[in-house]
């Protein structure tokens, strides 16, 4: 295999890797990982087992990922982490395997977890997301994709961000988020559509201003959601994203911020 592992870094014998691994050195892998072709892992960083690492990710300095889960209900069975391709792990950052036997915390692709960002058992992040500087993702979360949470977040536990929306800084949420928004304060609340990064993505402007049109009702019209959605369905012209928008939040268990 065409792999750089200095002497001084510990890789179980145990571990398979694929080509054009970099392993510095005091970085730690143990037994029973899979680490996919052209990753790279920094000085100190751990990589234990039940890890399942695709190809081209970045494992900064200190990372840990596959750690074993904090909380009481685990009894040490065997479970996993899965993470795609393409992801970047900066310094400090922890992520557990799950609390279940044979269950698995998943991060999906092109994601880009900063600095001392803490995910927690079996949550659940899609593919482009961004997760700021010490942000923590407690057990049972779901983060959709191309979602960003911005530094000092709180998501608490069994929560979920739905694709394209926006947690400012410091925000602490309870309820789900749902697409295509922009939340912000404590306690968290509803401040716009995510309008900018729509349309930096390109979506096209009528479908912006439906999903605006469709949540000045939601959060406006001094109606019940559920009548909401219904007028939702009734006023606003159809698209994926407004069928997005309304099956996350007609299925939501914990309500919406």
């Amino acid at each position: 295999m065409n792999n750089t592992i200095s002497p001084l870094a510990f890789v179980s014998p145990d571990a398979k890797l694929g080509e054009g691994v970099t392993i510095h050195p005091f970085a730690y892998v143990d037994k029973d990982v899979v680490i996919g072709n052209n990753c790279t892992i920094m000085p100190y960083a751990s990589v234990l087992s039940g890890t399942r690492m695709g190809n081209g990710n970045q494992v900064y300095q200190g990372a840990v990922l596959g750690a074993t889960p904090q909380d009481f209900t685990f009894h040490g069975d065997e479970s996993f982490l899965e993470i795609g391709n393409d992801n970047v792990f900066r310094e400090g950052v922890l992520v557990s395997r799950s609390s279940h036997a044979g269950g698995k915390t998943v991060i999906g692709n092109k994601n880009f977890l900063m600095e001392g960002v803490h995910v927690c058992h079996d949550s659940r992040i899609a593919d482009h997301c961004v997760l700021g500087i010490k942000t923590l993702v407690s057990g049972n979360c779901i983060i959709d994709s191309h979602a960003i949470l911005s530094s000092m977040v709180i998501m608490f536990q069994d929560t979920h961000v739905g694709e394209w929306s926006m947690v400012r800084g410091g925000a602490r949420f309870k309820k789900d988020v749902p697409p295509f928004v922009v939340t912000t304060a404590n306690p968290t609340s509803y401040y716009g559509v995510n309008v900018k990064v729509l349309e930096y993505n390109k979506f096209p402007e009528k479908v912006i201003k439906h999903i605006a049109h469709a949540y000045e009702i939601i959060y406006h019209a001094k109606v019940s959601v559920t009548d909401a959605l219904i007028r939702v369905e009734e006023e606003v012209p159809m698209s994926d994203e407004i069928r997005s928008l309304v099956k996350f939040i007609r299925s939501s268990e914990k309500g919406i911020v």
